[in-house]
């Protein structure tokens, strides 16, 4: 009797077991008509290699209500941004596992047109999708993703805001594995480190430490393999290869000598160092967690509001902005918060949102996104929204601020210290292992293997993966309650480069917050011209307009049409139907003869094309300049760049005696240009300005730092900000910056000697367990000792004032 043999048929979408009559198509199986629709979709847009990527990865959708979202209020509470040509939103979605979702949600414009990008956070499990609001609706974009397998998580209730909320507990959960099992490893190991080990147990506690090995190397561990193969795909060498190497060996040749019962392995050191690697990481986070509170707090206190309350105006944090909040924004300030337009001619551009530099026309009533930045006159918004630090945190590290500009990068220009001994101690620990151990295969090749492995357990470099973490993490700590808040650790290594600084004059050397100014007319302005000035300086945040605006603040305030700004010249517009120049001197009106403005700088003024005189600001340094500036021309290059004229040089002379060092009259073009002619000359160039007619520079240099006291004005090209107060503590900021790094490479210097001693041991094919497991850990104990007290020590040496 002949028997059937029934196959089990499995969806080739999901992978779920299909019914008894499974649906076929192109001699595939599918177990309902959704997966089938799915892959039909897929099969005509050609992404079908979403299939190849990962065997079976699809999901069954589920069915969802949707409708809630083509209601207007709910659209405009989940879209960040919106305007006639694209709406940005983004969804959290749970069901984000695998590179097959990072494939197909990253290629939703070729199965809807009308999508103009998707972009994946795969750890945050966020998708940020672009889209055109004309051709497909926000429900029709949620409904496709749900249609894939892709529903997002939407509520109303600041669901995704909490599933999105930096958590601690999956780091938490692999440093409480690792240093439970090391622990214990260690424990069993204690009889053969004091050679009092009974045969009777040697064998269970070997066992014993190989199973508790097993998940710190490929849980705990799990981020160097991960932190690796991305590196490899990318065809480049990182740190943590030959930590991983060193990880993977002593694992694999511990696992032979437990089977083979030819000795104790190594688990004891291998957990070890995970687990102070894990420590690091802990640190890193938190440090950085830290600072990111910081920067919503303090450090972006130069994107300050100006609120209006009645007659007056006063600047505040963003932090203490609300609903119903009425604010002032002048010309080039960034909006920082959603607000409706209620007076003013908005002409906004939204180019750190959207990268359409196209200035976009707002009349009175229009809603103005948070990012958009004002070109031309002053406007009034009443605040609809409560302010997205994280929103502006992403600004700050939009890829329209990185460093690329007419120049090399940073990563080009200068080699970090990591990644320079990251590629050559990789490169030289294979060839040693490699030339011991085909010595000692021809030799003595029973000691080919062990040498081989020995030297790639021992050379390892977790100095720099502690060192890195320990010190700059407390360097940035520290330097942050001095009030330079840091884009990243990675600048208190450019500041450590450099050795040329670049000071911008007026509101970085000089304040921007003493001194009236002083009224210099051949015939004085009457009440009525005074008018005039004020109302056209209120639309401009440069300092001395600022100033002016200030001292003329009773003045009645008139309409103001056609205004523009000449970064780093002046201001126009027509005011009450009188044209009104404010600015440089060849700005408001050129003479033939030069003529120095004789005790600090001047704003000029012109009421219908008559030059009428002058606003006179004496040069007023700020507290401790001089101790500053001849502090630093004893380590670096110094160099002013101005845009005033020359009338302060013989003043500064004293601290830039030599020619060339001042440059007077500069654009903010030219004052680019200089900073990239120096890095062309091999110079490493740490820039600060005060941020307004600085930006190019500040961006082009290798470090720039924006100096800020009472200005609004945002750098987010700048790499830190720093309070105006704390500029007397430069000199010690960049002292302790460029300890730092020395103390890294002492560090470096201490993990070769353990190196050395190891690496002597597994060469004559002589290294024990015993010897492993002192020199691994006490390498990583030296370490974090070293990076955490020496930051410590020297900071407390520095700034007494500020202990822990």
């Amino acid at each position: 009797m002949n028997t059937a043999t029934v196959t089990k048929l499995t969806c080739y979408h999901c992978g779920s077991d299909c019914p008894p009559h499974p649906i076929l198509l192109n001699d595939k199986a599918f177990c309902c008509d959704g997966c089938k629709t799915v892959y039909e979709v897929l099969n005509d847009s050609r992404l079908c290699r979403y299939y190849e990527i990962t065997p079976n990865p699809g999901q069954t959708p589920r069915l969802a209500r949707l409708e809630f979202l083509d209601h207007p209020d709910i659209i405009s509470q989940l879209t960040g941004f919106s305007d006639d040509t694209q709406t940005h939103v983004t969804f959290y979605v749970p069901a984000i596992h695998c590179s097959s979702c990072l494939y197909l949600l990253e290629h939703l414009y070729r199965i809807a047109p009308s999508i103009l990008q998707s972009r994946v956070d795969f750890l945050k499990k966020n998708v940020h999708i672009r889209f055109r609001q004309t051709d497909i609706s926000l429900r029709q974009v949620a409904e496709l993703m749900t249609s894939l397998g892709y529903e997002p998580l939407i509520s109303l209730n600041d669901v995704v805001e909490e599933q999105n909320r930096p958590t601690y507990k999956p780091l938490l959960y692999k440093l409480a594995v690792a240093g439970f099992c090391a622990g214990n490893i260690m424990l069993f190991s204690f009889p053969e480190y004091l050679g009092l080990d009974d045969p009777s147990f040697r064998r269970l506690f070997l066992y014993l430490n190989l199973m508790l090995a097993t998940p710190v190397v490929f849980y705990s561990g799990w981020g160097y393999f991960e932190s690796v193969w991305a590196a490899l795909r990318r065809k480049m060498i990182n740190i943590d290869l030959p930590i991983l190497l060193g990880i993977l060996t002593a694992y694999f040749r511990g696992m032979y000598e437990v089977v083979t019962d030819t000795g104790a392995g190594y688990f004891d050191s291998v957990t070890g160092l995970i687990f102070f690697l894990l420590i690091g990481k802990w640190f890193q986070q938190r440090t950085y967690d830290f600072l990111s509170f910081e920067r919503d707090y303090k450090s972006y206190f130069p994107l300050a509001a100006t609120l209006i309350g009645g007659k007056t105006e006063t600047p505040v944090p963003i932090a203490s902005l609300k609903k119903g909040d009425r604010i002032r924004i002048r010309n080039q300030e960034l909006i920082p918060a959603d607000g409706i337009l209620y007076k003013g001619q908005g002409l906004i551009d939204y180019s750190f949102v959207t990268g359409e530099s196209e200035p976009e026309s707002r009349k009175p009533g229009a809603l103005l996104y948070a990012g958009g930045k004002q070109v031309g006159e002053a406007i009034e918004l009443e605040v609809v929204r409560s302010v997205s630090h994280s929103y502006l945190s992403q600004l700050w590290n939009n890829d329209a601020f990185r460093k690329d500009e007419g120049g090399r990068k940073w990563s080009d220009r200068i080699r970090t210290f990591a990644d320079v001994v990251g590629k050559y101690f990789t490169l030289s620990v294979l060839a040693l292992a490699l030339v011991a151990g085909t010595y000692w295969y021809v030799t003595e090749p029973s000691k080919a293997v062990n040498v081989f492995t020995a030297i790639l357990i021992v050379a390892c470099p977790c100095v720099l993966s502690l060192s890195y973490p320990f010190a700059l993490g407390n360097g940035m700590r520290l330097l942050s309650r001095l009030k330079l808040y840091l884009k990243n650790a990675d600048v208190i290594e450019k500041m450590a480069a450099c050795d040329t600084i670049v000071f911008d004059k007026t509101g970085t050397l000089t304040s921007s917050a003493t001194a009236q100014p002083v009224e210099t007319f051949a015939v004085p302005l009457n009440e009525m011209e005074l008018s005039l000035v004020a109302s056209l300086v209120r639309h401009s945040a440069h300092p001395l307009s600022r100033k002016v605006a200030g001292y003329l603040y009773d003045a009645m305030i008139l309409p103001v049409d056609n205004f523009t700004e000449v970064p780093g010249q002046g201001i126009k517009g027509l005011v009450y139907d009188q044209f009104v120049k404010i600015g440089s001197r060849e700005f408001v009106h050129p003479s033939p003869g030069k003529t120095l403005d004789t005790e600090g700088s001047a704003v000029h003024v012109s009421i219908d094309h008559v030059y009428r005189g002058c606003f006179r600001f004496p040069n007023q340094y700020r507290a401790g300049i001089t101790g500053v500036l001849s502090s630093l021309k004893k380590s670096h290059s110094l160099y002013l760049l101005s845009g005033d004229n020359e009338a302060a040089r013989a003043d500064l002379k004293r601290w830039f005696p030599n020619d060339g060092q001042m440059v007077f009259e500069c654009h903010p073009q030219e004052k680019l240009d200089f900073v990239r002619s120096l890095q062309a000359n091999g110079r490493r160039v740490l820039m600060v300005g005060d941020g307004l007619n600085d930006a190019g520079a500040l961006r082009q240099a290798d470090a720039g730092i924006a100096v800020t006291d009472d200005t609004i004005q945002f750098t987010p090209a700048s790499d830190g900000i720093l309070e105006a107060g704390s500029l007397s503590r430069l000199p010690d900021m960049l002292r302790y910056s460029r300890f730092g790094m020395k103390l890294i490479r002492f560090s470096f210097c201490i993990s070769l000697i353990y190196n050395f001693v190891g690496v002597s041991y597994a060469i004559t094919g002589n290294l024990s367990p015993i010897v492993a497991a002192i020199l691994m850990p006490l390498s990583s104990t030296t370490m974090v000792l070293i990076a955490t007290l020496g930051m410590r020590w020297k900071g407390r040496k520095l700034f007494p004032e500020n202990r822990d």
